[in-house]
């Protein structure tokens, strides 16, 4: 298993050492990167995911929109499984864009994982990398030293679960049916869109971006979530507006494999 991960986590590496390196202060926002598609775990058929290392038959086919809303309620309701996941998450609202990518691991109900992190605002660029471990965070801008500190907190990426839940609470017409996945595996998965309080969706966004919604008093936001057919997350877009101020995240899972736990950086 440990060739495995660290093949994943390789090809992960090369994709942020080329976001993180290939802009320089005063340059245009990062382009979004592909998606790398390691190694680790050949393409599942279309259709069917990938957990523990195995395929399993899971997939979805359209069918009568009763039973596919039977088959989502039963999917979230379903005990999580462990997992390890290509994330992406993406944020702009006009004058700062961001980005992170990494490995995530998420295990017993806990998430670790290693991100690199790159940020644009005024034509002023920021470089970070963040290790969350069971039991630790480390953070390290640009090239200075490591810096350990307790676990934080903070989630790598938000309990979409929870956010599909209150979508199918305050309107069953929030369910549109299947989509088709945007990644490389493909596939169907359950597709929602309805709009969320604010207090629903902050554990989508860091701290910062909290500040900058609520200094603009922003009541709530649009959520767009696509989840597979094991009812894991595949892509969530949330675009939140008020008063001329707009912010648009957008959370992404990939190339979904067992999962491990994440070491401490290899260089502290």
């Amino acid at each position: 298993m440990g060739s495995v991960l660290t093949r994943r986590a390789g090809a992960v590496a090369v994709v942020l050492a080329a976001t993180l390196t290939g802009c320089s202060a005063g340059a245009p926002a990062p382009k979004p990167a592909p998606v790398p598609s390691g190694p680790s775990a050949p393409p599942a058929p279309s259709g069917l995911s990938t957990a523990a290392g195995r395929t399993a038959a899971s997939a979805l086919e359209p069918n009568d929109p009763a039973q596919e809303l039977a088959q989502l309620r039963t999917a979230l309701e379903a005990p999580p499984q462990p997992f390890s996941a290509v994330l992406t998450v993406e944020l702009t609202d006009g004058t700062l864009t961001a980005r992170r990518q990494g490995v995530v691991n998420v295990s017993d109900g806990l998430q670790t994982g290693a991100l690199g992190l790159v940020s644009v605002e005024q034509q002023t660029e920021h470089r970070a990398y963040l290790t969350v471990t069971r039991d630790a965070t480390f953070t390290r801008t640009s090239d200075r030293a490591w810096v350990r500190s307790p676990r934080s907190p903070e989630p790598l990426f938000a309990d979409h679960r929870a956010m599909a839940q209150a979508l199918l609470q305050s309107d069953p017409a929030s369910f549109r049916g299947l989509a088709r996945i945007r990644t490389m595996r493909g596939g169907m998965g359950f597709h929602l869109v309805g709009r969320l309080p604010l207090t629903a969706v902050t554990g989508a966004f860091d701290a910062a971006a909290r500040e900058r919604l609520t200094q603009h008093r922003v009541p709530d936001c649009t959520a767009d979530l696509l989840l597979d057919a094991d009812g894991r997350l595949s892509e969530l877009t949330l675009t939140c507006e008020a008063d001329g101020y707009r912010l648009r995240s957008t959370t992404g899972l990939a190339e979904f494999g067992p999962a491990a736990d994440t070491p401490p950086p290899t260089d502290l």
